[in-house]
């Protein structure tokens, strides 16, 4: 497990990855807190809570513990699907123009298998929100080689696109936008590439985005609940 300090409070913070069924109460804790962050947003509807809060839909889910074990960000993978009508994305874009472009984006990957990524918040009110926000746009690269899929998915609001794009993510600009959960947001489907992650970031992103996932897959390997602590100050420290 690597070890290191949020540089806005010198204090450490962990990200926890496992399944619903492992880990409930992490779990039914991550998802209460992606509940509350919906509420104060005005978007709850968006989380549909109801039907997540089961598990049977996320084949894992990482959250992020800061010093005090609270979770205070997180995200969860849904199952890779065989068919573009098993993403949650089309219920988004439901009698927008671009669902037919978005299914067909959706199709031109499914050979080399897909993941879709939900329910990803941060509580703006910790002092560590700004790393756990770039950890989570570093989450790409583990997610699609546990899940061994080539291509990950997401949809987005305008205002985290570009906290999104740091870690690979790219908009797909052949989809318009829809107006999900209401006319207040433009949300937008991104696309995060295995083979070209490490062409669409930084080189210090990519070599911390490498040496995390190298980090949780030697763990998970060995057991099922992995407990990583790192920092944004430097990649890979131990």
């Amino acid at each position: 497990m690597l070890r290191s300090v949020a540089p806005e409070t010198g204090t450490e913070y962990s990200v926890v990855v496992a399944s619903p069924r492992s880990e409930p109460e992490l779990w039914h804790e991550y998802l209460s807190g992606a509940d509350a962050s919906y509420h104060r947003h005005g978007c709850a509807a968006a989380l549909e809570y109801d039907e997540v809060a089961g598990g049977e839909g996320t084949a894992m889910f990482f959250a992020v513990l800061d010093v005090e074990g609270k979770v205070v960000g997180g995200l969860r993978v849904q199952p890779r699907f065989d068919a573009a009508a098993q993403s949650h994305a089309l219920v988004e874009w439901a009698g927008q123009p671009g669902q037919v472009q978005l299914v067909n984006a959706i199709e031109e990957r499914l050979h080399g298998g897909i993941v879709e990524v939900k329910t990803a918040w941060v509580d703006e009110r910790s002092p560590i929100a700004g790393s756990v926000a770039g950890q989570l746009s570093r989450l790409g690269l583990v997610i699609m080689e546990l899940s061994g899929v080539d291509a990950m998915m997401a949809t987005a609001a305008d205002h985290v696109l570009r906290r999104w794009q740091s870690g690979g993510g790219r908009v797909d600009e052949s989809v318009p936008s829809t107006p999900f959960p209401d006319d207040r947001y433009r949300t937008r489907l991104m696309w995060w590439d295995r083979a070209r992650l490490s062409g669409l970031t930084s080189p210090e992103t990519w070599r911390r985005m490498r040496r995390e996932a190298d980090a949780l897959q030697a763990v998970t390997t060995q057991r099922p609940l992995v407990r990583l602590s790192m920092s944004t100050k430097s990649a890979g420290r131990r």
